[in-house]
Protein backbone atom coordinates (compact mmCIF):
# COMPACT_ATOMS: atom_id res chain seq x y z
CA UNK A 1 0.00 0.00 0.00
CA UNK A 2 2.84 2.12 1.03
CA UNK A 3 4.32 1.64 -2.71
CA UNK A 4 1.30 2.20 -4.15
CA UNK A 5 1.11 5.75 -2.33
CA UNK A 6 4.52 6.40 -3.71
CA UNK A 7 4.24 5.53 -6.69
CA UNK A 8 0.99 6.63 -7.87
CA UNK A 9 2.77 7.59 -11.29
CA UNK A 10 2.83 3.59 -12.02
CA UNK A 11 5.23 0.58 -11.14
CA UNK A 12 5.53 -2.75 -12.41
CA UNK A 13 6.64 -6.66 -10.93
CA UNK A 14 8.79 -7.71 -13.26
CA UNK A 15 10.14 -11.18 -14.04
CA UNK A 16 13.70 -10.88 -14.90
CA UNK A 17 15.52 -13.72 -17.04
CA UNK A 18 19.09 -14.25 -18.23
CA UNK A 19 22.38 -15.83 -17.69
CA UNK A 20 23.53 -12.53 -15.75
CA UNK A 21 20.31 -11.02 -14.61
CA UNK A 22 22.19 -9.06 -12.29
CA UNK A 23 23.92 -7.33 -14.86
CA UNK A 24 20.53 -5.91 -16.24
CA UNK A 25 20.03 -5.12 -12.24
CA UNK A 26 23.20 -3.00 -12.17
CA UNK A 27 22.47 -1.35 -15.14
CA UNK A 28 18.64 0.10 -13.73
CA UNK A 29 20.97 1.29 -10.06
CA UNK A 30 23.46 3.10 -12.61
CA UNK A 31 20.83 4.72 -14.46
CA UNK A 32 18.89 5.81 -11.18
CA UNK A 33 15.45 3.22 -12.06
CA UNK A 34 14.29 2.96 -8.93
CA UNK A 35 14.02 -1.11 -8.25
CA UNK A 36 13.04 -2.70 -4.73
CA UNK A 37 11.84 -5.90 -3.32
CA UNK A 38 14.35 -7.94 -5.27
CA UNK A 39 13.98 -11.91 -4.83
CA UNK A 40 16.23 -14.60 -7.08
CA UNK A 41 13.79 -17.18 -7.61
CA UNK A 42 16.77 -19.78 -9.59
CA UNK A 43 19.81 -19.10 -10.81
CA UNK A 44 18.48 -17.50 -13.86
CA UNK A 45 15.65 -15.73 -12.93
CA UNK A 46 15.23 -12.46 -10.54
CA UNK A 47 11.57 -11.13 -9.29
CA UNK A 48 11.53 -7.55 -8.78
CA UNK A 49 9.75 -4.31 -8.38
CA UNK A 50 10.37 -1.16 -10.44
CA UNK A 51 9.51 2.21 -11.92
CA UNK A 52 8.14 2.74 -15.61
CA UNK A 53 11.00 3.75 -18.35
CA UNK A 54 10.29 3.69 -21.64
CA UNK A 55 10.12 0.67 -23.59
CA UNK A 56 12.96 1.62 -26.19
CA UNK A 57 15.01 1.84 -23.34
CA UNK A 58 14.12 -1.06 -21.82
CA UNK A 59 14.67 -3.10 -24.74
CA UNK A 60 18.26 -1.57 -25.43
CA UNK A 61 19.16 -2.76 -21.88
CA UNK A 62 17.89 -5.90 -22.35
CA UNK A 63 19.63 -6.39 -25.56
CA UNK A 64 22.65 -4.90 -24.15
CA UNK A 65 22.84 -8.00 -20.91
CA UNK A 66 21.38 -10.79 -23.11
CA UNK A 67 18.19 -10.75 -20.58
CA UNK A 68 14.31 -10.69 -20.75
CA UNK A 69 11.72 -9.65 -19.31
CA UNK A 70 8.25 -11.28 -17.86
CA UNK A 71 5.66 -8.87 -16.46
CA UNK A 72 3.31 -10.26 -14.04
CA UNK A 73 1.92 -7.51 -12.40
CA UNK A 74 0.97 -3.64 -13.69
CA UNK A 75 0.54 -0.96 -10.38
CA UNK A 76 -0.13 2.72 -10.82
CA UNK A 77 -2.44 5.26 -11.93
CA UNK A 78 -1.65 5.15 -15.66
CA UNK A 79 -2.76 1.61 -15.56
CA UNK A 80 -5.87 2.41 -13.21
CA UNK A 81 -7.12 4.78 -15.40
CA UNK A 82 -6.76 2.27 -18.57
CA UNK A 83 -8.88 -0.28 -16.70
CA UNK A 84 -11.63 2.79 -15.66
CA UNK A 85 -11.36 3.55 -19.45
CA UNK A 86 -12.82 -0.03 -20.92
CA UNK A 87 -15.64 0.46 -18.20
CA UNK A 88 -16.44 4.22 -18.67
CA UNK A 89 -20.35 2.99 -18.49
CA UNK A 90 -19.73 1.78 -14.93
CA UNK A 91 -17.62 5.20 -13.73
CA UNK A 92 -19.92 7.15 -15.11
CA UNK A 93 -22.96 5.86 -13.61
CA UNK A 94 -21.15 6.16 -9.93
CA UNK A 95 -19.77 9.59 -10.28
CA UNK A 96 -23.33 10.32 -11.18
CA UNK A 97 -24.86 8.62 -8.71
CA UNK A 98 -22.01 10.44 -6.27
CA UNK A 99 -22.95 13.70 -6.96
CA UNK A 100 -26.45 13.33 -7.45
CA UNK A 101 -26.11 12.01 -3.38
CA UNK A 102 -23.96 15.62 -2.50
CA UNK A 103 -26.78 17.84 -4.37
CA UNK A 104 -29.83 16.54 -2.79
CA UNK A 105 -27.97 15.62 0.40
CA UNK A 106 -26.94 19.40 0.69
CA UNK A 107 -30.86 20.86 -0.66
CA UNK A 108 -33.19 22.49 1.28
CA UNK A 109 -36.01 20.31 1.69
CA UNK A 110 -38.59 21.85 3.82
CA UNK A 111 -39.31 25.05 5.51
CA UNK A 112 -41.53 25.19 8.53
CA UNK A 113 -42.70 28.58 9.88
CA UNK A 114 -44.51 28.15 13.44
CA UNK A 115 -46.13 31.24 15.23
CA UNK A 116 -47.36 32.84 12.18
CA UNK A 117 -50.50 33.36 10.50
CA UNK A 118 -51.41 32.21 7.25
CA UNK A 119 -50.49 35.97 5.74
CA UNK A 120 -47.27 36.77 7.33
CA UNK A 121 -46.33 33.52 6.82
CA UNK A 122 -46.37 34.19 3.18
CA UNK A 123 -44.76 37.18 3.88
CA UNK A 124 -42.02 35.58 5.36
CA UNK A 125 -41.20 32.80 2.83
CA UNK A 126 -41.19 35.68 -0.13
CA UNK A 127 -38.47 37.23 1.95
CA UNK A 128 -36.65 34.18 2.66
CA UNK A 129 -37.25 33.45 -1.20
CA UNK A 130 -35.16 36.89 -2.14
CA UNK A 131 -32.48 35.42 0.31
CA UNK A 132 -32.20 32.13 -1.96
CA UNK A 133 -33.65 29.79 0.72
CA UNK A 134 -36.59 28.28 -0.76
CA UNK A 135 -37.75 24.33 -0.72
CA UNK A 136 -35.71 22.91 -3.19
CA UNK A 137 -32.62 25.63 -3.32
CA UNK A 138 -28.44 24.64 -2.62
CA UNK A 139 -27.75 25.14 1.24
CA UNK A 140 -24.37 26.71 -0.47
CA UNK A 141 -26.16 29.69 -1.97
CA UNK A 142 -28.26 30.58 1.31
CA UNK A 143 -26.97 33.03 4.02
CA UNK A 144 -26.13 32.31 7.64
CA UNK A 145 -28.96 31.75 10.19
CA UNK A 146 -28.56 35.33 11.40
CA UNK A 147 -28.18 36.73 8.28
CA UNK A 148 -31.97 35.76 7.89
CA UNK A 149 -32.84 37.13 11.23
CA UNK A 150 -31.98 40.27 10.36
CA UNK A 151 -33.46 40.20 7.21
CA UNK A 152 -36.58 39.20 8.26
CA UNK A 153 -36.95 41.16 11.19
CA UNK A 154 -35.61 44.46 9.57
CA UNK A 155 -38.83 44.23 6.94
CA UNK A 156 -41.41 42.67 9.39
CA UNK A 157 -43.09 45.33 12.06
CA UNK A 158 -45.70 43.42 12.82
CA UNK A 159 -43.31 40.54 14.74
CA UNK A 160 -42.02 40.88 18.24
CA UNK A 161 -39.10 38.24 18.11
CA UNK A 162 -38.07 35.65 15.04
CA UNK A 163 -35.45 33.07 15.04
CA UNK A 164 -34.34 30.76 12.14
CA UNK A 165 -32.73 27.19 12.68
CA UNK A 166 -31.17 24.81 10.52
CA UNK A 167 -31.78 21.08 11.29
CA UNK A 168 -30.25 18.78 8.93
CA UNK A 169 -31.80 19.57 5.35
CA UNK A 170 -34.99 21.72 6.95
CA UNK A 171 -35.30 24.62 8.53
CA UNK A 172 -37.24 26.26 10.98
CA UNK A 173 -38.39 29.84 11.13
CA UNK A 174 -40.35 30.37 14.45
CA UNK A 175 -42.38 33.90 15.32
CA UNK A 176 -43.87 35.55 18.26
CA UNK A 177 -46.29 37.96 16.81
CA UNK A 178 -46.87 41.57 18.19
CA UNK A 179 -50.40 41.45 19.84
CA UNK A 180 -52.21 44.33 19.72
CA UNK A 181 -55.14 45.17 22.18
CA UNK A 182 -58.60 45.25 19.99
CA UNK A 183 -59.85 48.72 20.16
CA UNK A 184 -63.16 48.69 22.10
CA UNK A 185 -66.28 49.75 19.43
CA UNK A 186 -68.62 51.70 20.61
CA UNK A 187 -71.47 50.75 19.27
CA UNK A 188 -75.11 51.94 19.76
CA UNK A 189 -75.58 55.57 20.83
CA UNK A 190 -72.55 57.61 21.58
CA UNK A 191 -71.54 61.41 21.40
CA UNK A 192 -68.17 62.27 19.62
CA UNK A 193 -65.51 64.11 22.33
CA UNK A 194 -62.54 65.94 21.93
CA UNK A 195 -59.79 63.75 22.87
CA UNK A 196 -57.06 66.61 23.05
CA UNK A 197 -57.44 70.25 23.82
CA UNK A 198 -57.96 72.26 20.46
CA UNK A 199 -58.99 74.88 18.50
CA UNK A 200 -62.12 73.73 16.39
CA UNK A 201 -61.53 74.15 12.72
CA UNK A 202 -64.05 72.95 11.10
CA UNK A 203 -66.82 70.31 11.42
CA UNK A 204 -68.13 66.92 9.13
CA UNK A 205 -70.90 65.52 10.63
CA UNK A 206 -73.04 62.37 9.11
CA UNK A 207 -75.24 62.02 12.27
CA UNK A 208 -75.61 63.73 15.44
CA UNK A 209 -76.23 67.12 16.84
CA UNK A 210 -73.23 69.54 16.71
CA UNK A 211 -72.64 71.28 19.98
CA UNK A 212 -69.66 73.17 18.93
CA UNK A 213 -68.57 76.04 16.60
CA UNK A 214 -65.43 76.89 14.35
CA UNK A 215 -63.03 78.87 16.39
CA UNK A 216 -64.26 77.32 19.48
CA UNK A 217 -61.55 76.02 22.25
CA UNK A 218 -62.36 72.85 23.38
CA UNK A 219 -60.61 70.75 25.93
CA UNK A 220 -60.44 67.03 26.67
CA UNK A 221 -64.02 64.59 27.05
CA UNK A 222 -65.90 67.81 26.09
CA UNK A 223 -68.80 66.89 23.65
CA UNK A 224 -68.38 67.88 20.10
CA UNK A 225 -71.66 66.36 18.59
CA UNK A 226 -74.17 64.92 21.08
CA UNK A 227 -75.94 61.67 20.15
CA UNK A 228 -79.20 63.02 21.43
CA UNK A 229 -81.19 64.82 18.56
CA UNK A 230 -84.62 66.56 19.54
CA UNK A 231 -85.70 68.54 22.82
CA UNK A 232 -86.17 67.79 26.34
CA UNK A 233 -89.44 66.56 25.47
CA UNK A 234 -89.07 64.94 22.53
CA UNK A 235 -85.41 63.40 21.83
CA UNK A 236 -84.38 60.27 20.20
CA UNK A 237 -80.84 58.85 20.70
CA UNK A 238 -78.52 58.58 17.35
CA UNK A 239 -74.77 57.04 17.09
CA UNK A 240 -73.06 60.29 15.95
CA UNK A 241 -70.76 59.79 13.58
CA UNK A 242 -68.39 62.70 11.83
CA UNK A 243 -65.07 64.24 11.88
CA UNK A 244 -64.23 67.12 14.08
CA UNK A 245 -60.96 69.12 12.72
CA UNK A 246 -59.02 70.83 15.27
CA UNK A 247 -55.87 73.10 15.64
CA UNK A 248 -53.14 71.23 17.85
CA UNK A 249 -50.19 72.15 18.55
CA UNK A 250 -47.35 70.09 19.69
CA UNK A 251 -43.17 70.72 20.51
CA UNK A 252 -40.05 68.51 19.56
CA UNK A 253 -36.51 68.02 19.58
CA UNK A 254 -34.12 66.95 17.24
CA UNK A 255 -30.37 66.61 16.78
CA UNK A 256 -28.49 66.84 13.50
CA UNK A 257 -24.74 66.02 13.28
CA UNK A 258 -23.00 68.96 11.18
CA UNK A 259 -20.18 66.17 9.86
CA UNK A 260 -21.02 63.23 9.35
CA UNK A 261 -19.37 59.99 8.00
CA UNK A 262 -21.61 57.33 5.79
CA UNK A 263 -20.86 54.22 3.51
CA UNK A 264 -21.97 54.78 -0.18
CA UNK A 265 -21.98 51.49 -2.36
CA UNK A 266 -21.07 51.52 -5.71
CA UNK A 267 -22.86 48.38 -6.71
CA UNK A 268 -19.79 46.12 -7.67
CA UNK A 269 -19.00 42.98 -6.03
CA UNK A 270 -16.26 40.25 -5.99
CA UNK A 271 -16.97 36.31 -4.67
CA UNK A 272 -14.50 34.00 -3.39
CA UNK A 273 -15.28 30.34 -3.41
CA UNK A 274 -12.79 27.50 -1.29
CA UNK A 275 -13.22 24.18 -0.37
CA UNK A 276 -11.50 23.40 2.65
CA UNK A 277 -10.49 20.11 3.97
CA UNK A 278 -9.95 19.88 7.93
CA UNK A 279 -6.92 22.58 7.64
CA UNK A 280 -6.34 22.59 3.90
CA UNK A 281 -7.86 25.36 1.88
CA UNK A 282 -8.46 24.52 -2.23
CA UNK A 283 -9.72 27.50 -3.45
CA UNK A 284 -11.97 27.02 -6.09
CA UNK A 285 -12.92 30.62 -7.99
CA UNK A 286 -11.76 34.17 -7.28
CA UNK A 287 -7.57 34.55 -6.49
CA UNK A 288 -7.48 38.23 -5.87
CA UNK A 289 -6.70 38.56 -2.09
CA UNK A 290 -8.10 41.82 -1.32
CA UNK A 291 -10.59 42.95 -4.90
CA UNK A 292 -11.22 46.58 -3.65
CA UNK A 293 -9.54 48.81 -1.44
CA UNK A 294 -12.56 49.82 1.00
CA UNK A 295 -15.13 46.88 1.07
CA UNK A 296 -17.21 45.10 3.49
CA UNK A 297 -16.77 41.47 3.56
CA UNK A 298 -19.84 38.53 4.54
CA UNK A 299 -18.29 35.06 4.69
CA UNK A 300 -20.94 32.09 4.86
CA UNK A 301 -19.04 28.57 6.14
CA UNK A 302 -21.48 25.26 5.03
CA UNK A 303 -20.50 22.19 5.90
CA UNK A 304 -20.96 19.80 3.03
CA UNK A 305 -23.33 16.72 3.84
CA UNK A 306 -23.63 13.06 2.72
CA UNK A 307 -26.74 11.36 3.17
CA UNK A 308 -26.50 11.47 7.01
CA UNK A 309 -23.44 11.84 7.57
CA UNK A 310 -21.32 15.58 7.50
CA UNK A 311 -18.30 15.32 5.54
CA UNK A 312 -14.85 16.74 6.21
CA UNK A 313 -15.11 19.09 3.62
CA UNK A 314 -16.12 22.47 4.14
CA UNK A 315 -17.67 24.94 1.08
CA UNK A 316 -16.81 28.61 1.86
CA UNK A 317 -18.41 31.95 0.30
CA UNK A 318 -16.92 35.10 0.48
CA UNK A 319 -18.56 38.28 -0.85
CA UNK A 320 -16.89 41.80 -1.34
CA UNK A 321 -18.96 44.38 -1.52
CA UNK A 322 -17.42 47.68 -2.67
CA UNK A 323 -17.83 51.52 -0.75
CA UNK A 324 -16.67 54.50 -0.48
CA UNK A 325 -16.80 56.20 2.95
CA UNK A 326 -18.42 59.58 2.55
CA UNK A 327 -17.87 62.83 4.41
CA UNK A 328 -20.62 64.95 4.83
CA UNK A 329 -20.91 68.68 5.76
CA UNK A 330 -23.61 71.47 6.49
CA UNK A 331 -23.75 74.54 6.97
CA UNK A 332 -25.83 75.53 10.08
CA UNK A 333 -28.84 76.77 7.68
CA UNK A 334 -28.58 73.73 5.72
CA UNK A 335 -29.13 71.80 9.42
CA UNK A 336 -32.05 73.41 10.40
CA UNK A 337 -33.66 72.97 7.24
CA UNK A 338 -32.98 69.01 7.58
CA UNK A 339 -34.03 68.98 10.98
CA UNK A 340 -37.38 71.07 10.61
CA UNK A 341 -38.12 67.69 7.99
CA UNK A 342 -37.12 65.12 10.37
CA UNK A 343 -38.98 66.84 13.01
CA UNK A 344 -42.38 66.81 10.95
CA UNK A 345 -41.86 63.59 10.43
CA UNK A 346 -41.25 62.17 13.46
CA UNK A 347 -44.14 64.17 14.54
CA UNK A 348 -46.72 62.92 11.85
CA UNK A 349 -45.85 58.97 12.60
CA UNK A 350 -47.53 60.00 15.86
CA UNK A 351 -50.36 61.75 14.56
CA UNK A 352 -53.71 60.24 12.74
CA UNK A 353 -53.90 59.59 9.01
CA UNK A 354 -54.72 62.67 7.50
CA UNK A 355 -53.23 64.96 10.11
CA UNK A 356 -51.48 68.22 8.60
CA UNK A 357 -48.83 69.84 9.83
CA UNK A 358 -49.92 73.68 9.27
CA UNK A 359 -46.45 75.79 10.36
CA UNK A 360 -43.44 74.77 11.98
CA UNK A 361 -41.29 77.38 14.21
CA UNK A 362 -37.90 76.81 15.85
CA UNK A 363 -38.42 78.26 19.62
CA UNK A 364 -34.93 77.14 20.65
CA UNK A 365 -31.33 76.16 18.28
CA UNK A 366 -28.10 75.80 19.81
CA UNK A 367 -24.62 73.84 18.22
CA UNK A 368 -22.31 71.59 21.12
CA UNK A 369 -20.09 69.32 20.02
CA UNK A 370 -20.71 69.48 16.33
CA UNK A 371 -24.40 68.87 16.73
CA UNK A 372 -27.12 71.07 16.35
CA UNK A 373 -29.81 70.98 18.82
CA UNK A 374 -33.57 72.52 18.20
CA UNK A 375 -36.56 72.72 19.86
CA UNK A 376 -39.59 73.45 17.63
CA UNK A 377 -43.26 73.86 18.18
CA UNK A 378 -45.94 73.01 15.44
CA UNK A 379 -49.50 73.42 14.54
CA UNK A 380 -51.26 71.07 13.42
CA UNK A 381 -54.96 70.30 11.77
CA UNK A 382 -55.97 66.78 12.62
CA UNK A 383 -59.37 65.11 13.86
CA UNK A 384 -59.67 65.17 17.22
CA UNK A 385 -63.11 63.69 17.90
CA UNK A 386 -63.43 60.40 19.22
CA UNK A 387 -66.65 58.37 20.24
CA UNK A 388 -67.89 58.25 24.09
CA UNK A 389 -71.13 56.17 24.78
CA UNK A 390 -74.18 57.25 25.92
CA UNK A 391 -75.96 56.10 28.78
CA UNK A 392 -79.65 56.16 27.81
CA UNK A 393 -81.14 55.01 30.79
CA UNK A 394 -79.04 57.66 32.70
CA UNK A 395 -79.59 60.57 30.30
CA UNK A 396 -83.52 59.86 30.61
CA UNK A 397 -83.40 60.34 34.19
CA UNK A 398 -81.69 63.89 34.09
CA UNK A 399 -84.34 64.75 31.50
CA UNK A 400 -87.26 63.55 33.30
CA UNK A 401 -86.22 65.90 36.39
CA UNK A 402 -85.97 68.81 34.48
CA UNK A 403 -89.46 68.07 33.39
CA UNK A 404 -90.79 67.95 36.41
Amino acid sequence: MRHTIQHAEGYLKAEIKGDDPEKFISLCVREHVKMWHIIRKNETTLICFMELIDSKTMKKWLKETNCRVHILEKNGLPFLLKKLGTRLGIVAGVVFFITLMLVLSNMVWSIHVEGADAKLEEQIRTILKQNHLYEGSLDFFVPDTSQLENALSTKLTKVTWIGVSKDGTAYNVDVVQKKYPKPKEVTGPRNLVAAKQAVVQSLFVESGQPVVESDQFVRPGQILVSGMVGNEKSSSFVSAKGKVIGETWYHTEVRIPLVSHYALYSGKSYQKHQLILWHLSVPLWGMKKEPFKTYDREKIRKPIRFLVWQTPFTYVREQFRQKKIVMRNLTVNQAIEEAIEASDKKLLDKLPKDSKIISSTIDNKKIVKGSLYIRSHQVVYENIAVPQAINVAKEKQKMKKKTD
